[in-house]
């Protein structure tokens, strides 16, 4: 849960031209989406040639130049880059004239172990901003609706849960929630008008398990968005039979270079205007549809702090199929891993392990826990989303 502040998005021009122009790509066709994406990348690649260090450096060494990208297909020519060049790097990733973008620094917890920082600016951050409210308009969401924001995280102070005034979300925190308690949270869902619940799947599933066994069905959402963690195939039955909606899952990055949204529909629809996403195989070849690879994504608005064909290390199928919603952006089959790793409690939670040493203390390189003891019955959370 990450401080929201409006000035970090409050550039009203770009707000409408981009608020207009998503809700417009959304419809239009391939080779148009295709043509945007060339322009936004030709854009950042232009600044990481003339002001970004690293790729100053990278660009010289492997004897590129900017005449040598004529299209979005000259993007292979890039080498891929993952979290440990970029944490060996940091500081050459930064832009000469950084500043000018306003950057926030956010701290990165690392699902690999390892966390890092990375920044985003104004750019990224309004794409972030109006591609979620995107997502969520294809929900129903409207803006001024209550928002839950529910995951597996310890808060700093004593308090039960956080209400943003700013976006009217409240968070909540399922670690402290339980049959006991249920009755107090419910009433906080009444009282702020929750319409769309966000979070850790896991979280959400709790959640409405706990509110079903106490008999509580007035504080249904009329949407669901599941994020960070792939939702499991019995986690998504029950929310969705209980809450009588489609849950839709959310893939995005904390590095703000990919976005990848489910509507209602099913479909898993890649943001475009946001992000290139490739799906690459193992041997560095681009997956073919229904084949699975790596979620490989260059970001095409953070001047501050450019990533280009960045490894998320996180898994995805390939594929060339239309969704029956009637959008025309790309699609990828589904997720299949997320390098982020859960702990199941002994009394049932599922809690964030890599999460909690950054949050205890600061300038830790990397994290590792240990199970010291064999419980009569374990559970490993997998990347590839079974148990």
């Amino acid at each position: 849960m990450i401080k929201f502040n409006f000035s970090d998005f409050l550039y009203p021009h770009r707000l409408l031209y981009w608020r207009h122009l998503l809700w417009k790509t959304q419809f239009q066709k391939p080779e148009i989406l295709e043509k945007l994406q060339w322009k936004l990348f030709s854009d950042i690649l232009d600044h990481c040639f003339n002001k970004v260090p690293y790729y100053q450096q990278l660009f010289h060494k492997i004897g590129l130049k900017r005449a040598d990208f004529q299209s979005l297909n000259d993007l292979t020519r890039l080498p891929i880059i993952d979290r440990y060049v970029l944490l060996e790097n940091a500081q050459q990733f930064k832009a000469t004239d950084f500043n000018k973008y306003k950057p926030l620094k956010i701290r990165t917890s690392g699902t690999t172990g390892a966390p890092m920082n990375v920044y985003w600016d104004k750019g990224s951050n309004i794409l972030e901003l109006l591609c979620q409210y995107r997502h969520f308009s294809w929900s129903g969401y409207k803006l001024g609706d209550g928002i839950l924001d529910i995951r597996s995280v310890v808060f700093q102070d004593e308090k039960k849960f956080k209400w943003n005034w700013k976006c009217k979300s409240l968070e909540l925190s399922s670690d402290y929630i339980n049959a006991e308690n249920i009755d107090y949270y419910a009433d906080l869902l009444r009282k702020y008008k929750i319409k769309l619940w966000r979070g850790y799947p896991q979280s959400i599933d709790y959640l409405c398990r706990l509110l079903n066994n106490a008999g509580i069905d007035d504080v249904k959402p009329q949407a669901v968005i599941s994020v960070s963690v792939n939702i499991l195939d019995y986690q998504r039955r029950f929310i969705e039979t209980w809450t009588g909606k489609p849950l839709c899952d959310n893939y995005g990055s904390i590095e703000h270079i990919a976005l990848i949204c489910q509507c209602p529909h099913g479909g898993y629809h890649i943001a475009p205007e946001y992000g290139i996403v490739e799906i690459i195989k193992e041997d560095g070849t681009p997956a073919q549809p229904g084949e699975e690879g790596r979620i490989v994504a260059t970001g095409l608005h953070n001047k501050a702090f450019p990533l280009l064909r960045y490894d998320t290390l996180d898994y995805a199928i390939a594929s060339d199929k239309t969704c029956t919603c009637g959008r025309t952006l790309p699609l990828i089959e589904h997720l299949t891993g997320r390098i982020n790793e859960f702990i199941l409690t002994s009394n049932g939670k599922w809690v964030s392990g890599p999460h909690f040493p950054i949050q205890v203390a600061n300038d830790i390189k990397k994290s590792q826990l240990i199970q010291e003891k064999q419980k009569p019955c374990t559970y490993i959370y997998c990347t590839n989303g079974k148990i």
